[in-house]
């Protein structure tokens, strides 16, 4: 019993001091840090936030068309049939890259490591290993099968795991859709 108490106790405490640490990240304050770290991630790379969707694809360099949900999206290949309305459920495989808004890499299977992740449209699910990322559904408004795209998205629209955790985190991804036949 003598050994459990002071093992126990400094567990305590230290649970206490991680907490304390903590205590000043505020959800207010985790969305100026994200917001800031997206404006410095824009400034950083050059890129140009525009109100309306750019006419000429590719999308111009640096090119970003921010959505009416905070998504901030650049067409590098609309892929076929764009303008056809992608039916609800249907099975759409994404390889992927993503870094945050320092320019750390996260997960990549773009270059064929790894299985791409799938969706099924339009079907936000939180059942997916790392659930949904409802900006990789909405990116889909402006490219069809065999699209790319680029996107800075806001933790909101991100997956799951990036609002749980003990700051807000906004990622930049690039994105290979590949609709399943």
């Amino acid at each position: 019993m003598r050994k459990i108490f002071p093992v126990a106790a400094l567990l305590a405490l230290l649970a206490i001091a991680i907490s304390s640490c903590d205590s000043n990240l505020t959800y207010a304050n985790q969305l100026v840090a994200e917001k800031t770290a997206i404006k410095a991630y824009i400034a950083t790379n050059n890129i140009k936030v525009v109100d309306t969707i750019p006419t000429i694809v590719p999308w111009p360099d640096g090119v970003y068309y921010l959505t009416s949900s905070g998504l901030y999206v650049h067409v590098l290949d609309t892929g076929a049939v764009v303008n056809k309305a992608i039916k609800t459920n249907t099975v759409v495989t994404v390889r992927f890259m993503e870094t945050n808004m320092a320019g750390e890499s996260g997960y990549t299977n773009m270059y064929g490591t790894g299985d791409p992740v799938e969706l099924l449209y339009n079907n936000v699910s939180s059942s997916a290993t790392y659930g949904d990322c409802k900006a990789w559904h909405e990116g889909l408004d402006y490219v069809g099968d065999g699209g790319r795209i680029q996107m800075i998205v806001p933790a909101s629209l991100g997956w799951s795991m990036y609002t749980t955790s003990a700051a807000l985190t906004a990622m930049y991804y690039e994105l290979n859709y590949t609709f399943w036949k």
